[in-house]
């Protein structure tokens, strides 16, 4: 799935290989006991002014499982609106159980109130923007 683009180095005018990563993917961050599903969408230039007039008189957050920041990759000064969405860990647990002891578990009806607090969106954030800058998200046509 990932693929290799070459890039020059400011530096020392060598090109150097990075390597592309898909726009939606699962991550647990370092200290986190959840999982979570990114969604990482790129945004025009005029969609980033209006967000950054529109901030500034307003909270974005929504959702209490979700977290939504903005990301610019450096590779190209992209932005992107990635959002973070806690995974239920019994849905990881009944993915690993069906998928590698091909067990499937009757669905649990009762709905999980899981909860990112202010901490772990922080965490989230500072993590998924280290762990992004080290790749060039894939550029969907």
């Amino acid at each position: 799935m990932n693929s290799q683009v070459q890039i020059s180095n400011s530096e020392n005018n060598q090109p150097s290989l990075i390597f592309t990563h898909p726009t939606t993917f699962f991550y647990r961050p370092p200290n986190d006991c959840y999982h979570y599903r990114v969604i990482c969408k790129e945004i025009s230039n005029d969609t980033v002014e209006y967000l950054l007039n529109k901030l500034s008189k307003e909270s974005v957050q929504s959702n209490k499982n979700e977290s939504i920041f903005y990301y610019q990759q450096q590779y190209n000064n992209q932005f992107y609106q990635i959002s973070c969405e806690i995974v239920s860990p019994l849905v990881i647990n009944n993915c690993l159980s069906k998928n590698f002891l091909g067990i499937e578990f009757q669905q649990n009806m009762e709905q999980e109130n899981l909860v990112l607090n202010f901490n772990q969106k922080k965490n989230l954030k500072c993590h998924l923007k280290k762990y992004l800058s080290q790749y060039v998200l894939e550029i969907k046509n």
